[in-house]
């Protein structure tokens, strides 16, 4: 009879704690900027660092948030893809779905 009302107790918290969990990610719910994933997958990928950013990532995030204007700190990208990383940001602007 002790395993039974352990077994239902322990069943009971982990329904309530998962509604709770539900409802939390509902409320708490961050929305990330695509473009910055975007702009990452533009990168070389290196993660080199070369730029003074940790990765491609932060580097695609500085441009994003305009805290960098243009993508030329990044060494081992090409000319071209420089060229495209910013028609890119001309194009799809904050906001922008």
């Amino acid at each position: 009879m002790y395993i039974l009302w352990a077994v239902l107790i322990l069943a009971g918290l982990g329904l309530i704690l998962g509604i709770g969990v539900a409802i939390a990610s509902k409320i708490l719910y961050v929305k990330e900027d695509h473009r910055v994933e975007d702009i990452t997958k533009m990168l070389p990928g290196y993660n080199c660092g070369a730029c003074g950013y940790p990765g491609c990532n932060g580097m695609a995030d500085a441009l994003v948030t305009g805290k960098e204007k243009t993508p030329d700190k990044c060494k081992p990208s090409k000319k071209d893809t420089k060229e495209a990383i910013v028609t890119y940001l001309k194009e799809h602007k904050e906001g922008d779905e």
